[in-house]
């Protein structure tokens, strides 16, 4: 549990904890430790720390709890904006980091951490609007921990052919993995991103009816690079392969019209031998 986590479960009013009065804090800081002798489950240290922000971080708690987003991503809940007043527009981002950093890293980290593991690269995507909140080193660690499942695919591509299955990394087909990567563009990551372009692309050209390598190009226009030249490859590429799907599609189509047309004709002519048959018959 932390501290907003604690917050919520005390239904604490997010609305006036900047007009709470020092009579108002104390109250809730007895309500906090009655808490702490009915409920085992909540850290000494988090409540201390609650406490703390209270008294000494109201502004940065405040910014916490008034934003949906963040809110949600500490207290493990998911309301709806309703809940919430609006956005504050303007921010101290280095005390929000501070903040973070010292009450709330670790389970940022594990968010993080969480996510990555599962591939639900969109879910760290959501809350990336504040990423200018969030302290260096997570970011750091992040930025590490995406390099290398980077490093994973071209470590597998370079492995088996462009035949083998790539089950083990079905990331690379995931555009949101590529958005993820652009917070973190950089002279290295492009380098890596290049080279994996030079992969796919190759071997998409040597198989232009492979869905894997159209995916991977496809979603790879997702990540913006720090070289604006690598962008406009990026984007070409996707361009090409959107281009020669529906070309492919096109030319499929009118080769399945031919044959319904030809399959109608011996429909029509088997019809008339019938019915020339049933007349002669009849004549008889």
């Amino acid at each position: 549990m932390n501290i907003i986590e604690l917050f919520e479960e005390l239904k604490i009013d997010k609305s006036n904890i900047l007009l709470f009065s020092p009579e108002e804090i104390i109250r809730i800081e007895k309500q906090i430790n009655v808490e702490k002798r009915i409920n085992t489950a909540i850290d000494v240290n988090v409540a201390n720390n609650l406490i703390l922000a209270l008294k000494e971080y109201r502004h940065e708690l405040y910014f916490i709890v008034s934003n949906r987003i963040l809110y949600n991503l500490f207290s493990k809940k998911n309301y709806s904006r309703n809940s919430f007043p609006s956005p504050q527009r303007e921010y101290d981002a280095e005390k929000i980091q501070s903040f973070i950093n010292q009450f709330l890293n670790d389970d940022l980290v594990l968010f993080f951490d969480q996510h990555l593991s599962q591939n639900k690269f969109d879910f760290i995507n959501d809350i990336f609007d504040f990423k200018d909140c969030f302290p260096e080193d997570a970011l750091f660690q992040l930025n590490k921990k995406l390099s290398g499942k980077l490093d994973s695919i071209l470590a597998n591509f370079s492995r088996y052919n462009a035949s083998s299955d790539m089950s083990a990394i079905p990331y690379v087909e995931y555009r949101s993995f590529y958005v993820l990567l652009s917070y973190f563009s950089s002279i290295e990551m492009d380098d890596k991103i290049r080279s994996l372009v030079n992969i796919v692309s190759e071997r998409y050209n040597a198989n232009k009816l492979s869905d894997f390598y159209m995916a991977c190009i496809s979603s790879m226009q997702g990540y913006v690079a720090y070289d604006p030249n690598l962008t406009d490859i990026l984007v070409k590429n996707r361009e090409a392969v959107l281009s020669n799907s529906v070309e492919r599609s096109s030319s499929s189509s009118s080769s399945s019209s031919g044959l319904s047309g030809k399959s109608i004709f011996f429909i029509i002519l088997a019809v008339i031998k019938i019915l020339s048959l049933f007349a002669h018959c009849s004549r008889y």
